[in-house]
């Protein structure tokens, strides 16, 4: 049973504006094209994007409006190719052009592997995948000739460029998509092997031929236009791909370097919480890499006044102690702003911001609220002494604002044996649940159980005990 119960409530707008767009595309591919064009792939993109969005709730889906843009792309892109000649001048009529086939297949692979790493969801690459293959076969009209070797090709490339880490990957990921786009159209072509029918050895040789030169171009093209459209689509999208991902940790980031010279004590807790999380976004499989460079940033506002945070102290002195509970709070509350304000000023990724601001949630700054109501106790001090939130929307952002407590808790225990940190976390985990603080992240319960017990492996991994050295005797002699 999942955590999240409240009932969104969809637009109606982008849905019509969704319609509207078909039908004007439709018009326009049947006053232009000759042939008509069938136009039932918008139909199957649109009932399949429904389902997913509706009925199978997938994360990381984009809006309506994201989903025109791209839709919008992939069409203006199958349609342009559709005018290329169908025969090379000079090739036997069974050859295939090597220009059109090539020109499909880079684009559907492409396609899918910018939408594979934007979006970081292989269901929604499938979708697209059955999309183009549609499209193909909508407008080539060769039967399952090149439908199916779109398709093939396409899901390849989405399983191969799901989560990289390297550039290199991606080259990886080009050459087997194109190895299989032309095996598939091979296959599918006539008088070849699924037709059962004799083998014509001629246009089985010419494809052969064609299909290498075709696969050289497209690992030549290819890895040179998704790395260079990736960029522009993460503006567009405000999405992030684990390509950037990989350039934000690196701690030569102004930020990080920043954070490391002036606060080195919350450097060293976002390191823990880092190792901390990632554990347990692995353990569920939600983005690990995410995880670890949203722990990296979440605390960055504490750098513009680090001694008022306990673990940036070298020698431990109470610098709230001569300060009003009320105006504690505040310096407290206030990281997260000044945090918010550094992310604007270094154009950090929205996604990244998200840590920043919902790492918190609703809690209450419960150390001074405490003090507050020993100095007041009749006033009410639990909305002053709360952060403002929002509340985590995501995975990754709720397990990084589970790991943050956890840690600091961690260091208050005395004596930080695997019972006691099995006790804690499964307190603090307990206590964001029955406060709600976890409605809005889509975590399950089973979900919990994974990341308390993912906590607790590397937290008492991190707190484990030595024996005792003996003294080198002669070495103090």
């Amino acid at each position: 049973m999942k955590i999240f119960t409240e009932k969104q409530t969809s637009n109606i707008i982008p849905l019509i504006v969704s319609v509207l767009f078909f039908a004007v595309a439709g018009t326009i591919f049947l006053g232009f094209h000759e042939p008509p064009i069938n136009l039932s792939p918008f139909l199957v993109i649109l009932i399949l994007y429904v389902y997913a969005r509706s009925f199978r709730k997938l994360e990381h889906m984009p809006s309506y409006i994201d989903l025109l843009l791209l839709i919008s792309l992939i069409t203006v892109v199958f349609f342009s190719i559709s005018f290329l000649p169908s025969r090379l001048t000079g090739l036997p009529e069974l050859a295939p052009n090597i220009l059109k086939v090539s020109v499909y297949g880079i684009s559907a692979i492409g396609f899918v592997m910018l939408i594979t790493l934007l979006f970081d969801n292989l269901e929604l690459s499938l979708l697209f995948a059955v999309y183009m293959a549609f499209l193909g076969i909508a407008i080539e009209g060769e039967g399952l000739n090149v439908g199916a070797s779109l398709f093939s090709a396409s899901l390849a490339a989405a399983m191969l460029s799901y989560r990289l880490r390297r550039r290199s990957q991606i080259i990886k990921a080009v050459f087997f998509s194109s190895l299989i786009f032309f095996i598939a159209y091979l296959l599918e072509s006539s008088q070849t092997l699924f037709l059962m029918a004799p083998i014509n050895f001629r246009f089985l040789g010419l494809t052969l031929v064609i299909g290498v030169f075709a696969t050289l171009i497209m690992m030549v093209v290819l890895p040179v236009v998704v790395t260079g459209l990736l960029y522009a689509f993460e503006y567009i999208f405000k999405v992030v791909t684990n390509l950037s991902l990989l350039e934000l940790s690196d701690f030569n980031h102004p930020l990080l370097r920043k954070l490391i010279l002036e606060a080195p004590g919350t450097y060293q807790h976002s390191l823990v919480v880092a190792n901390l999380s990632e554990a347990a976004a692995e353990s569920i499989g939600a983005n690990s890499l995410l995880v670890r460079v949203g722990a990296y940033y979440h605390d960055i506002g504490k750098m513009l006044k680090p001694h008022y945070f306990v673990e940036n102290l070298v020698t431990y002195k109470d610098v709230h102690r001569d300060l009003k509970p009320s105006m504690s709070r505040l310096i407290i509350m206030n990281h997260v702003k000044e945090g918010l304000e550094l992310a604007k000023k270094y154009k950090l990724n929205p996604r990244l911001v998200d840590f920043i601001t919902q790492h918190h949630g609703r809690t209450l700054v419960y150390y001074f609220y405490q003090k507050a109501k020993e100095s007041q106790p009749e006033g009410k001090h639990e909305e002053e002494y709360r952060y403002p939130g929002p509340k985590p929307q995501s995975k990754e952002t709720a397990i990084v604002a589970l790991a943050d407590t956890i840690e600091a808790l961690s260091r208050t225990l005395d004596e930080p044996t695997p019972a006691r940190i099995e006790e804690m976390v499964r307190d603090v985990v307990r206590k964001r649940f029955m406060q709600g603080e976890l409605d809005e992240s889509d975590l399950t319960l089973k979900d919990l159980e994974k990341i308390t017990q993912s906590f607790i492996r590397v937290l008492c991994a991190i707190f484990h005990t030595r024996v005792s050295y003996p003294k080198d005797e002669s070495r103090e002699s």
